[in-house]
């Protein structure tokens, strides 16, 4: 019987995040050892793992930035790879624009939907504890590289505000409200 647990994702996991990268995403888009430990430096609520019977299946990854980094990034202005200098911790007051970096997990297993929804249900409540802290979520930006994430951000409610040419491809940009987001994880559970 398998039982799947989300949690907060630690510097432990970071082997499992690697393999996963390396399996499922081009080599210009896979999570580097540097800079997972430095937003693990900067913020230690960036990672959400999913877990089947213990073991890593994927993660998701919630960066906070301010608006001027935000910004560079979804205009393709500042590489992904230099945001982990810019994560902000969350503080009470702070107002934050919220990467969404990846929802990945193993898309060769048989219960690969299974992960995905589970990921996405969770990013309620951590949503909810984001904004516990006093923080302020402005707005939420995603960059879909594959075509399960231009999906991801059309059934979240996000809209495709426009394109970034990023490593040599063109590909969508999507922003979200916070209404918008919940709005959209709501009727994903409700569809089942």
């Amino acid at each position: 019987m398998s039982e799947l647990n989300v949690r907060y994702g630690q510097i432990s996991d970071l082997n499992g995040m690697i393999q996963l990268d390396r399996k499922l995403y081009p080599q210009d888009w896979q999570v580097d050892r540097a800079f997972v430990e430095r937003l693990f430096e900067r913020n230690k609520r960036v990672y959400k793992i999913v877990e089947d019977n213990g073991e890593l299946k994927g993660y998701s990854s919630l960066i906070p930035l301010d608006k001027r980094t935000y910004d560079q990034l979804l205009l393709g202005q500042i590489d992904e790879s230099r945001i982990c200098h810019h994560a902000l911790a969350y503080k009470k007051g702070r107002e934050v624009y919220i990467y969404l970096s990846s929802i990945i997990v193993d898309i060769f297993h048989e219960d690969r939907k299974k992960y995905s929804r589970a990921l996405i249900m969770e990013m309620l409540d951590w949503i909810e504890d984001i904004q516990e802290t006093g923080v302020v979520i402005k707005e939420f930006g995603m960059i879909a590289i594959t075509e399960a994430g231009n999906r991801i951000c059309q059934r979240l409610g996000f809209k495709k505000v426009g394109e970034v040419k990023e490593h040599g491809e063109t590909y969508n940009v999507y922003k979200g409200t916070v209404e918008e987001f919940r709005a959209g994880i709501k009727v994903k559970q409700m569809m089942g």
